[in-house]
């Protein structure tokens, strides 16, 4: 699963780098594992970077839908893409990050330290004492927790 700030959070960090240590999250994770599949939020940034990787490594991914709203809070350009990778889905599912932290193997979270949803997630992550990578914009580090 994925985790990770807002698109226009992540402006202020090197986009390629996030999207580059997700591929290689993935990619390695793909490798060991055999079968993978992916669970996002389906927000603007990571998550939806995170669905773009899947598809191009040929891993299927559920998307996660928090609230019907969700499409209403993006810019065009992000709600053409969301709708464009949520019909690519394997599934849809009308969930929210406590779903998803409660029924994945693996997660990957894209956070700057800061306070706010991300970080709600990343303390889930932490509680439910499963592996997880965190990618951490401010640093450019990828640290397995």
């Amino acid at each position: 699963m994925i985790s990770g700030h807002r698109k226009e959070k992540l402006l202020n960090y090197e986009c390629g780098w996030i999207r580059a240590a997700i591929k290689n999250i993935l990619s390695d994770l793909k490798s060991e594992k055999g079968f993978v599949k992916g669970y996002s939020g389906m927000a603007s940034g990571a998550d939806l970077w995170f669905c773009e990787i899947c598809k191009e490594l040929n891993m299927p991914y559920a998307a996660c839908i928090p609230f019907e709203e969700q499409r209403e809070t993006m810019e065009t350009e992000d709600r053409l893409l969301r709708d464009e990778l949520i019909g690519s889905a394997s599934e849809v599912l009308n969930v929210r990050n406590r779903y998803m932290v409660e029924n994945y193997d693996a997660a990957i979270i894209a956070w700057d330290g800061n306070k706010g949803g991300t970080h709600n997630c990343f303390q889930q992550l932490v509680e439910s004492k499963k592996d997880f990578w965190w990618v951490n914009p401010v640093k450019k580090t990828v640290v397995k927790c």
